[in-house]
C-alpha cells in the first residue's frame, strides 16, 4: 500500500509520517527529500525559496512527475510506504496509475498552521501572519509546472483535520488506513 500525504504548510503531514514510520513500520519517502538530493548533487543551497524554484525547473524539464517517479522507485514490493510533499496534480496521477494507492490531505486552520510554524522556529519561516500567508499563495498554482497544493488537496481521497491533538490525528490515520485496506482486500 502507499500513502501519498498532500496539504498546507505546518498542517501535520510529517507528523502523520512519523506516525506510520515509527508505530505502523511504514518507510517513508519524501519528494522534498528526493529534490534535496538534486539539489545537493547540483550544489544549490536547499532554501525553501530554492526548493520551489528547483522543484518547478525540474519539473519543467523533466516531467511534472518527476519527483514522484523517483520516490516509487524506492519503495519495495510488499512494504507499505508513504509519501510526502505532493505538490502537483501530476504527482498525484501517477500514483493513482497504482491499485494501492490512496491520497490522505492533512489541514488544519491557518492560525493553527502558523502557531505550530513558529514553535518550530526554522531558519527562512514567514515571521508574520501576513507573510505567511503571502508564502501560501506561491505555493497554490491552478496551472504549469509549479507547486499546486490546492489542486493536489482537491485529488485527495480523504481529508483529515488536523486541528486537535497527536493522538487525535493519530486515530484519525489509523481509521482511514483500516478503511483503504478492507476496501482493497475487497478487490
Amino acid at each position: 500500500m502507499i500513502v501519498g500525504l498532500t496539504g498546507s504548510f505546518c498542517a501535520g503531514k510529517d507528523t502523520a509520517a512519523e506516525y506510520l514510520v515509527k508505530d505502523r513500520s511504514y518507510a517513508h519517502y519524501s519528494l522534498s527529500d528526493e529534490l534535496r538530493e538534486v539539489m545537493r548533487a547540483r550544489g544549490i543551497a536547499t532554501s525553501r525559496e530554492n526548493l520551489i524554484r528547483t522543484g518547478t525547473e525540474l519539473r519543467e524539464t523533466e516531467g511534472n512527475a518527476a519527483l514522484v517517479q523517483r520516490a516509487l522507485k524506492r519503495c519495495s514490493p510488499g512494504v507499505n510506504c508513504i509519501i510526502t510533499s505532493i505538490r502537483h496534480p501530476a504527482e498525484v496521477n501517477e500514483l493513482r496509475k497504482r491499485n494501492d494507492f490512496i491520497l490522505i490531505n492533512i489541514g488544519a486552520p491557518a492560525r493553527v498552521r502558523f502557531a505550530r510554524m513558529q514553535r518550530r522556529a526554522r531558519p527562512g519561516d514567514p515571521e508574520t501572519f501576513e507573510k505567511f500567508i503571502e508564502f501560501e499563495k506561491k505555493e497554490s498554482q491552478t496551472s504549469g509546472s509549479g507547486q499546486q497544493l490546492k489542486e493536489c488537496e482537491k485529488l485527495a481521497d480523504v481529508t483529515i483535520m488536523n486541528d486537535g491533538t497527536g493522538e487525535e490525528l493519530n486515530r484519525s490515520i489509523d481509521a482511514v488506513v483500516a478503511d483503504f485496506t478492507r476496501r482493497c482486500a475487497g478487490l
